[in-house]
C-alpha cells in the first residue's frame, strides 16, 4: 500500500534561513486544490529566485477560514500543513517580496499535467499531525487497496458554472465504471461526491460494491454557501475533507472522474499510476451568465447529432 506520509514526517524545511521572504498568497474565491496548485507554482518561483517561501492564507480572506483560530492559527495553510521553510508570517524580516495573488503566468492549471507539481509537493508540502491522523484513520477504516476503483463525481453547481468543464452525466459515469470493473483488476468502488443524491443514485446501481468517503454531504445544496454553518468548524472541515479525499482516491487502483482539481490532485499524488484512469472530458460551459445555467441540461437532453453529449465509449486501445 502506498504511504503518503514519509515526506511529511521526515523532511526538514529547505531553503536559506537568511534569505528574503517570498510571501505566497491567493486572491479570494479559489477552491482548495486551485490554491494548492498556484502555491506549488509559487514555490518554484521562490526557489528560482533564491527566496524563502512563507505562505500567507491568513491576511486575504478564504472560503476555508474560520472566524476563530484553529489549533492556534488563523492561517489557512497552517490548518493543514507546516510552513514549507519553517518561517511564519510573523517572521518575514525586512523587505519581504509578495506575489500579486493571481495565478502565475506560464504554469498549467492541472496538477497532474506537469511533473513540476509533484516535485514541489514532495519537496515542500508537509502535512501537520491533525491532517496526517485524519487521512490515516479513514484509510484504515475503508480498507482501500489496488482492487478499489475510485469514482469522483461532481455535479450540482458544476453543471451551471460559467466557463467550467462540463461534468459527466450519470449514465456516462455508470458506463465507464462498468467497463472499468469488467476490464481491469478492480472489484469494489470508493465514491467521492459532494451531494447525497448522487450517493443514492450510484448506490442503487452498484449496491454493496460501493462505499463512500466519510466527507460531509448535503442534498441539492452547496456545502460552501450553506448558512448557518451545519457543524462546528465547517469551513476548516471542508478543506480537510478535500485533502483527505484526494489521498484516499490516490490509494486506489484506478479512477473514473470528470475534470476537476480534486481528481487532478489524486492523480498527482498517485504518481500517475492509476489504472484504469478514465477522465471524461467534454468541453466547457459558456462564459455567458444567461446561457451557462441551462446549457449542460440542454446538452444532456438533446441527441448527439443535435449537439448533445455523446454516450461514453471505451478508449480505442482497449
Amino acid at each position: 500500500m502506498l504511504n503518503f506520509f514519509t515526506v511529511a514526517k521526515e523532511s526538514s524545511p529547505p531553503g536559506n534561513p537568511r534569505a528574503t521572504s517570498y510571501v505566497i498568497w491567493r486572491t479570494p474565491g479559489a477552491g482548495f486544490f486551485s490554491i494548492i496548485a498556484s502555491t506549488l507554482a509559487r514555490l518554484r518561483i521562490a526557489e528560482e529566485q533564491g527566496l524563502t517561501p512563507v505562505i500567507d492564507l491568513q491576511t486575504p480572506p478564504s472560503v476555508y477560514q474560520e472566524e476563530h483560530p484553529v489549533s492556534g492559527t488563523r492561517n489557512v495553510w497552517e490548518y493543514y500543513f507546516l510552513q514549507p521553510a519553517g518561517r511564519g508570517v510573523d517572521e518575514l524580516g525586512e523587505n519581504p517580496v509578495r506575489n500579486d495573488g493571481t495565478w502565475p503566468k506560464g504554469y498549467g492549471y492541472d496538477l497532474s499535467g506537469s511533473p513540476l507539481y509533484k516535485e514541489m509537493w514532495d519537496r515542500y508540502v508537509r502535512l501537520n499531525e491533525s491532517s496526517r491522523s485524519a487521512i490515516a484513520q479513514s484509510q484504515n477504516e475503508l480498507g482501500l487497496s489496488g482492487k478499489t476503483l475510485a469514482v469522483h463525481y461532481r455535479g450540482q453547481e458544476m453543471r451551471t458554472a460559467k466557463g467550467h468543464h462540463y461534468p459527466p452525466t450519470i449514465s456516462q459515469m455508470n458506463a465507464a465504471i462498468s467497463w472499468s470493473l469488467d476490464n481491469h483488476d478492480v472489484d469494489d468502488i470508493l465514491l467521492v461526491t459532494e451531494a447525497q443524491q448522487y450517493v443514492d443514485v450510484f448506490g442503487r446501481r452498484w449496491g454493496k460494491r460501493l462505499q463512500t468517503s466519510p466527507s460531509f454531504r448535503l442534498r441539492r445544496k452547496n456545502s460552501y454557501t450553506v448558512s448557518p454553518p451545519p457543524r462546528p468548524l465547517h469551513k476548516y472541515m471542508l478543506g480537510l475533507e478535500a485533502l483527505r479525499d484526494a489521498h484516499l482516491m490516490a490509494l486506489c487502483g484506478g479512477l473514473v472522474c470528470g475534470r476537476s482539481n480534486l481528481s487532478e490532485a489524486a492523480i498527482m499524488l498517485s504518481n500517475n499510476r492509476l489504472a484504469p484512469l478514465v477522465r471524461i472530458s467534454q468541453g466547457r460551459n459558456s462564459f455567458r451568465p444567461y446561457i451557462a445555467p441551462f446549457k449542460w441540461y440542454a446538452k444532456r437532453a438533446m441527441p448527439e447529432f443535435l449537439g448533445g453529449f455523446s454516450p461514453w465509449a471505451p478508449p480505442v486501445e482497449a
